[in-house]
């Protein structure tokens, strides 16, 4: 049986600490006792990236509160089979939750502009290397223009003097050419950076998406004559740095991955 089939209804589950597969010190804030887990998916959607984290909320019934990367080493402990819970959830639960998305949030703020930096960054090593080849194009142009004044200069044949003066037309023409496919490509690197920024600008302050996973009822246990299962793990996806290297050599876009959901 799958906590999804459950839905937005709570289930309860008894947890068994003997199964834990780390040092037994990190199950001693679990020991004698109870509380409730809450598991939801935030996103953030953004032109370049998403950005998405799973958040843990997880409070005791005596009235404490785990932070996610304690409450996450419930994930790698033994579970009965899931049933209905009796009892309805703490408000204290909703409110952790709410505040972990608003961390999260805060979060993407000040990872966009990180990626804005990036952006700006990468922007200005593409123009100057372009910059770079448009040069080197233009003294190539320059020496061959140069060149052929001088066979004009030692030239008393009028046919040969037209076929040179046909020659430096041609070269104008290629320099001006340049010059303008230069200016053309400067403004369009530079928009793809204005476009990051005003991306950046209008998501400041927007609220993302908050998905309900499910919520769990846990009752810590000492027996091991139950069934042997375990809460869903999350698949592990790139960090926000590593996505960005992704995106620019064409791979997926998504950022803040998890392992398990111990990565906080």
């Amino acid at each position: 049986m799958r906590l999804v089939e459950f839905g937005s209804t709570p289930v309860a589950l008894d947890i068994y600490l003997e199964g834990y597969e780390g040092p037994s010190w990190e199950t001693s804030p679990f020991r004698h006792r109870s509380g409730w887990l809450m598991v939801s998916e935030a996103r953030f959607s953004m032109p370049f990236i998403t950005w998405r984290q799973v958040l843990v909320a997880c409070v005791t019934d005596q009235g404490e509160e785990f932070p996610p990367s304690v409450a996450s080493r419930l994930f790698r402990m033994p579970t009965s089979l899931p049933r209905q819970s009796d009892h309805d959830p703490p408000e204290e639960l909703e409110e952790v939750t709410e505040r972990l998305y608003g961390e999260f949030l805060r979060r993407t703020d000040h990872d966009n502009l990180l990626y804005l930096e990036e952006e700006a960054e990468r922007a200005e090593i593409k123009l100057q290397r372009f910059e770079m080849r448009c040069r080197g194009l233009q003294n190539k142009i320059d020496a061959a223009v140069r060149r052929l004044r001088a066979e004009r200069r030692r030239s008393v044949d009028s046919g040969q003097r037209d076929e040179i003066d046909a020659k430096l037309h041609r070269l104008s023409a290629m320099a001006d050419q340049l010059a303008t496919s230069f200016r053309r490509r400067a403004a369009e690197i530079r928009a793809e950076t204005d476009d990051v920024v005003s991306a950046v600008l209008a998501a400041h302050g927007r609220c993302g998406r908050l998905d309900h996973l499910y919520t769990i009822s846990w009752h810590a246990r000492s027996s091991r004559a139950r069934p042997r299962l375990k809460l869903p793990l999350f698949q592990e996806e790139p960090w926000s740095v590593e996505a960005w290297r992704n995106r620019i050599e064409g791979g997926p876009s998504v950022g803040w991955g998890i392992q398990g959901v111990t990565r906080f």
